[in-house]
């Protein structure tokens, strides 16, 4: 397995990634074959899996879809090991890897639009400029009423600090009166201001919020000792601070803040959301899920079933 390193290059003020359209036979995959390539059975190989069209799933792509030939979706671009551009700026990670696998599942390519902006997403979805985003999208239900959402696995909030700050964080309330950051359009902005009501409740000082554009602005942060903590999936912290990660100087907090289902964002009005939770559920049956997250070191979280609109955390 490649090991990728793009917070080395993000850190140094390379945070702003262009948005570039990446299609199925030039993205990369969490191996060392590419992702995309098609087997001498026709078959697509993602991550060293070889994936075939279901028939009976695949009639059940809308027409103006099936006709476009594609999947079209919006990703991440620095949130490793969910999605983001690896060292030769090519798609990768397992949500993009679980979408070229559905797409295969479906007969169709897949193809990605990459930005920074995560806030964006949603409304790009709502509107109908793509049909789905693929990893880190947790459900909520303020989410549920505008897109639909195909949970395919459990993920906790973590918290990352600058290591030698002298912080232990086991709890929500060791958060209060404390600077947290998140990324701008994120569930975990709405987590921490529940952790604000906590705190308030409790008679103590309530934490301040940042949000950034891109993870590396907010590692940036926590490392230049603007905020004191930054909240994100910890899957993402514990992918950042691996070793040979390239990524010194953080430390990940005890902390796992509410379990959340996370998975594909689907617009309500594209007609995909049935048969994207078929193709999912085929790949779950068969075992090649479970393969595909294994290459990304995700053996964690792991759903026995997706299932489309699940009712949100509380």
């Amino acid at each position: 397995m490649k090991t990728h390193s793009p917070f080395r290059r993000s850190l140094l003020g390379l945070a702003a990634v262009t948005a570039v359209t990446l299609t199925l036979a030039g993205c990369a995959g969490g191996s060392d074959t590419p992702a995309g390539g098609t087997s001498a059975g026709g078959d697509v190989e993602v991550a060293g899996v070889s994936i075939a069209k279901d028939a009976d799933i695949a009639a059940m792509v809308p027409e103006d879809v099936a006709s476009s030939g594609k999947l079209t979706a919006i990703q991440f671009d620095n949130a490793p090991a969910d999605t983001f551009l690896d060292e030769n700026d090519e798609l990768a990670g397992w949500g993009p890897d679980l979408g070229r696998a559905v797409a295969a599942v479906l007969g169709l390519s897949f193809e990605a639009e990459v930005s920074g902006a995560f806030d964006t997403f949603i409304p790009g979805i709502q509107n109908g400029r793509y049909d789905t985003s693929w990893a880190s999208i947790i459900v909520t239900q303020e989410r549920l009423d505008v897109v639909d959402i195909v949970a395919v696995h459990e993920s906790t909030t973590g918290v990352i600090t600058r290591d030698g700050a002298g912080l232990s964080i086991s709890a929500p309330e060791d958060l209060c009166g404390l600077r947290i950051g998140a990324l701008a359009g994120s569930a975990f902005l709405i987590q921490i201001e529940e952790i604000q009501s906590l705190c308030q409740s409790a008679g103590k000082e309530a934490p301040t919020i940042d949000s950034f554009p891109q993870q590396a602005a907010a590692q940036l942060a926590v490392s230049s000792d603007r905020i004191d903590a930054f909240m994100t999936a910890k899957g993402q912290l514990s992918w950042l601070l691996r070793d040979g990660g390239g990524v010194e100087g953080f430390e990940i907090q005890p902390l796992d803040y509410q379990p959340n289902l996370e998975g594909i964002a689907v617009g309500k009005d594209s007609g995909m959301t049935e048969a994207i939770t078929a193709a999912m559920n085929k790949l779950i049956d068969d075992g090649s899920y479970k393969k595909i997250l294994a290459t990304w070191d995700i053996d964690f979280g792991l759903v026995d079933k997706a299932e489309a609109n699940p009712a949100a955390s509380q």
